[in-house]
């Protein structure tokens, strides 16, 4: 069969562009068949020829010989007998009409329908139909849709195309683009993506290097801890902040504080040791006497005299481990202290607070004190604010926070601190946390407002390796330091057994300066109570007895501003009640703290010292009003038993039920009255029953070494206003069991 057809061959011959057709018949072709031979002439390719003639490029020919479909799209024209342009990628193109377009794209610097215009000179690739480059740019610093924009001269190896963004920078350069210079006391540069230094210039320290060292160091700090590497003469610890102990001569070691040497008449490790004055001529750091005996007997003499020192060293050692003193070995002894008058006002407790089963009364009225939400805390809580409390569980009440005054549009009114009246005294105090290192300038923003004059600390800031407080404040004798708008400046520091006084300037631009006292008790251990009352009493008489001219509350903290600092504030009104009432109680004072801010007084053992540190003040706490009778100390019971017995033997015949109420209910209006009356203003003053001003007479209370009575404003407890009258008045307990605090 297939000899008998006629195959029509298409031949195309390069040399001649002649297009042959033959009509073979089966017979003859397969007379005339040759041996397939491989050729390398065909369209530049190795392909099978037959009899040398290359295979035809047509595979489909119309009647009229026009070639219909061409071998493959590497060919184009009526008889395919044209080869697609070489600028065509993989060489492939079509007829479209009168015009030849490259089917596949063109190959690298070309574009155009047939690829036959060159690219913009920036470019390696670029665009089929338009300007922009699509391909790496000619020259690796450009960048850009057209390769035109320069990358940065800061960039080593070129830039990426698209972004610009640099592989690697120059030294001293980071960012993306290497266009952000690296902090100027890095040293040897820093990193292109963070800008943290590899090392810092001598003197400066943190990640990019903005930080100075300490102002007492030598020879630069570590970069990441702020550690000196040796501290100036007569500092020490870790960042060279605390002098030397006042007795060193000379320097002292750098981590305990061991002096080098000692003044003269001083003798110790930490040269706080008197020289016995049986060494006529002084004495050595080690305690023997310093000797001017000449001949044989020099060196027994000396080895006499150093003994002689030594044994009375250890018998003094022992007997006080024996009375449970201990010698603190930073500061100065404190000044001897006396405030005591000759006559004294004297204490005792209740038979419940003296008796066997004392401490479980005192742990019984704690466990009754009111819990942490009474009041609401929306303001504490709120996202950008929470951040702004050190403990999550201690937030100030809405009602009694302190707000701050808004100065700057990125300022927040919200720092963890609250008002805390005082006994017959609104808003006398300000209970906060010790600030953290991003509220600081917020604190002294508070302090600044307040106009106040005195900052009582009750923590440390380190305490079994917990941060318990940033260190707020300036190096004593250093520059002052910038707090937000507010200048800081510690003129003096004194250090004592166990406490520190340091005076502070603080200023504002274009206002005076304003001088104000900072009272660090440093022996007081957290969420506990000192070993003894002596030193806390002590520390408490010269906060009392140090006269400032700025009239604002006297603001207090510890770590959380509620467990040391609720005690100490509950001394210091429960002293003031005592004067003018005669007794006392701890359970009444508490109760009214931790109505204004949660969790005050902390603990049991808090709340029990009180009572003891409360007796101990008594025997020698000055008063002009009532100075032979003894304060009376009483418990929970006690204090209403007789607060039930003075309304019993109140004439209210006169008042129905609901005058009565109104008359419990505002009792300080009142004591208002009586101010109004002295003042000759009576005029003016509301109509109140003559039973209770005879009852409730105004006493003077002294809170410090004046007599001025303090006059307390009116003041409400609705959900606008504070509560804040707090003293032990007729009916308090009642009201309290009704409000269920407790």
């Amino acid at each position: 069969m297939y000899a008998r057809k006629v195959k029509h061959w298409l031949c195309y011959r390069r040399s001649s562009r002649k297009v042959l057709v033959v009509h073979v018949s089966g017979a003859e072709a397969d007379e005339a068949s040759p041996t397939s031979t491989p050729c390398s002439n065909c369209d530049g390719n190795n392909v099978t020829c037959v009899d040398g003639v290359c295979p035809p490029r047509c595979v489909n020919v119309s009647s009229s010989g026009e070639c219909l479909q061409c071998q493959d799209s590497r060919f184009y024209g009526k008889q395919c007998e044209h080869d697609c342009p070489d600028n065509c990628l993989n060489s492939r193109c079509l007829m479209n009409n009168t015009r030849v377009v490259c089917t596949e794209g063109c190959v690298a610097g070309k574009k155009g329908d047939n690829c036959g215009v060159n690219c913009p000179s920036a470019c390696t690739q670029c665009e089929r139909y338009g300007d922009g480059c699509t391909g790496p740019c000619q020259n690796p610093r450009y960048y850009g849709q057209n390769c035109s924009s320069p990358c940065s001269s800061s960039c080593t190896d070129g830039c990426n195309r698209t972004t610009g963004e640099c592989g690697s920078c120059e030294p001293g350069y980071t960012g993306d683009k290497c266009d952000v210079t690296c902090s100027t006391n890095c040293r040897d540069g820093c990193d292109k993506d963070t800008g943290q230094c590899d090392s810092c210039v001598s003197g400066y320290r943190v990640k990019n290097c903005h930080d100075t060292c300490p102002p007492n160091c030598i020879d630069g700090c570590d970069k990441d801890t702020g550690e000196c590497g040796s501290c100036e003469p007569g500092y020490r610890v870790k960042n060279c902040n605390d002098t030397c102990l006042p007795n060193c001569s000379d320097e002292c070691d750098k981590g305990i504080g061991k002096c080098e040497g000692c003044k003269p008449r001083n003798n110790g490790k930490y040269c706080n040791i008197s020289c016995l004055t049986t060494c006529g001529e002084g004495c050595h750091q080690d305690g023997g006497c310093i000797l001017i005996h000449t001949g044989a007997n020099a060196e027994a003499t000396y080895v006499v005299l150093v003994a002689i020192p030594i044994l009375i060293l250890v018998v003094i050692v022992y007997r006080r481990r024996r009375k449970g003193r201990q010698q603190n070995q930073k500061g100065t002894p404190n000044p001897t202290y006396t405030s005591c008058s000759v006559y004294t006002l004297g204490g005792d407790m209740c038979d419940e607070l003296s008796g066997d089963t004392s401490k479980e009364v005192m742990e019984g009225e704690f466990k009754k004190l009111p819990s942490s939400n009474i009041k609401p805390v929306n303001c504490a809580s709120l996202d950008e604010n929470e951040g702004k409390n050190r403990y999550k569980d201690i937030l100030p009440f809405d009602a009694t926070r302190v707000p701050l005054e808004i100065e700057n549009e990125d300022d927040s009114d919200y720092i963890n601190a609250s008002y805390i009246d005082g006994y017959m005294d609104q808003t006398r105090y300000v209970a906060t946390q010790g600030p953290l290192e991003h509220t600081k300038n917020d604190f002294w923003r508070m302090i600044w407002q307040l106009n106040t004059a005195k900052i009582v600390m009750v923590t440390n800031l380190m305490e079994s390796g917990k941060l318990k407080c940033y260190k707020y404040w300036p190096f004593c004798s250093s520059e002052s330091t910038m707090y937000g708008s507010i200048s800081v400046q510690c003129a003096k520091e004194e250090v004592y057994e166990t406490y520190t006084l340091r005076s502070m300037a603080i200023w504002k631009e274009g206002t005076e300066t304003r001088m104000i006292k900072q009272f660090h008790f440093t022996q007081w251990p957290d969420h506990g109570v000192p070993s003894d009352t002596t030193a806390l009493l002590h520390f408490h008489n010269v906060v009392k007895d140090t006269a400032l001219p700025l009239s604002g509350p006297l603001v207090v903290h510890c770590s959380a501003g509620v467990g040391r600092t609720g005690t100490f504030l509950a001394l210091d009104y429960l002293l003031d009640e005592a004067r003018s009432e005669g007794r006392v109680c701890v359970f009444n004072c508490v109760q009214h703290f931790r109505r204004e801010r949660m969790k005050m007084v902390q603990t049991k053992e808090q709340y029990i010292f009180i009572h003891s540190i409360l007796l101990d003040a008594l025997q020698c706490e000055q008063t002009l009003t009532r100075p032979m009778e003894p304060v009376h100390i009483q418990c929970e019971t006690c204090w209403n038993r007789l607060n039930n017995t003075h309304r019993v033997n109140m004439d209210i015949s006169s008042i129905d039920s609901d005058e009565e109420d109104v008359l419990y209910e505002n009792v300080p209006h009142h004591w208002a009255r009586q101010l109004q009356q002295r003042s000759g203003d009576a005029a003016s003053l509301p109509d109140v029953c003559d039973v209770v001003c005879e009852t409730m007479p105004l006493l003077p209370s002294e809170t410090d070494n004046t007599s001025e009575e303090r006059s307390p404003e009116e003041k409400t407890d609705d959900e606008g206003g504070r509560m804040s009258w707090v003293s032990p008045l007729l009916g308090t307990s009642d009201r309290v069991q009704e409000t269920g605090y407790e």
